[in-house]
């Protein structure tokens, strides 16, 4: 089945991905580095034009029962980097959060899905690597992780964490009809000190320091989540599950995901209620 062109379904007019290094072009790449660089984060809504994001929440609502019921605690360190030593009860390194949503894997989602065609396109790479600042950024070669829905219900939650690496890449499809909202602390950490202290602030009082985006389905984000903490918070009660198509990239064309966290995620559940 032909697969619809990603410049019909992308506001090209509010942002020019095709035309970069026109002058509309250039300023729209400063403001987006600028935004990652000042505060950790670049918001394009309304990326989507309305009808292909109505098409895009049909079709991603219809792979919901596909989903990895992933239902596992976690710490906010967990995955990212490893330190050798013991952390004593109630330390930020041992503080385990919430962290239960679906996950539609790649292979899972149809060749000509709306979805799948905005990831491959050529023009959002080349932004992204243009943003990021790498020589090289290819979409992610891995059949299961490359590009992936994260789905939440009532109840469900992305707990507190930092990632391994910058750059994570996500498009907003459905917002629930409360919770679910994108919470981070930019800089709360550095490669020369954790800040643990900061860190367990945030855990205790999020009101003081959290920043909350409303971000709109429909919406692109960027986000460097390597030095800043952040959530998704846990979702309310709602008619509707939160869905989030996340895009990865890396700087090697043949990248894959480790075995270990594939087949983990491929042990979860697919029959669990939701909501």
């Amino acid at each position: 089945m032909k697969t619809t062109s990603p410049a019909t379904l992308v506001d090209v007019g509010r942002y020019p991905l095709e035309n970069l290094d026109s002058p509309d072009g250039q300023a729209f790449l400063t403001s987006c580095q600028s935004g990652l660089e000042k505060q950790s984060i670049c918001v394009l809504e309304g990326f989507l034009h309305p009808r292909a994001l109505a098409g895009m929440v049909r079709e991603t609502s219809a792979l919901i029962p596909l989903g990895y019921y992933y239902d596992r605690p976690r710490t906010s360190y967990e995955g990212n980097d490893y330190v050798d030593r013991t952390w004593p009860a109630g330390h930020p390194r041992t503080i385990e959060h919430v962290n239960r949503y679906r996950q539609v894997l790649n292979y899972q989602i149809p060749n000509d899905s709306l979805v799948r065609s905005v990831f491959l396109w050529p023009a959002l790479t080349e932004f992204v690597r243009r943003v990021l600042g790498f020589e090289n950024l290819y979409t992610s070669a891995c059949p299961h992780l490359a590009l992936t829905l994260q789905i939440a219900h009532e109840g469900d939650s992305n707990g507190w964490h930092f990632d391994s690496n910058n750059g994570n890449i996500t498009l907003l499809i459905q917002a629930p009809d409360s919770g679910g909202a994108f919470e981070y602390v930019p800089d709360l950490r550095a490669d020369h000190d954790e800040h643990y202290d900061d860190v367990r602030a945030v855990f205790e009082a999020p009101g003081k320091r959290v920043r909350r985006t409303d971000i709109r389905p429909g919406t692109l984000v960027l986000f460097n989540g390597k030095y800043a903490l952040h959530r998704v918070s846990p979702v309310g009660p709602t008619k509707r599950p939160r869905i989030i198509a996340i895009f990865s990239y890396d700087k090697r064309p043949d990248q894959l995901f480790s075995r270990d966290y594939i087949e983990m995620v491929r042990s979860f559940r697919q029959d669990a209620p939701a909501g």
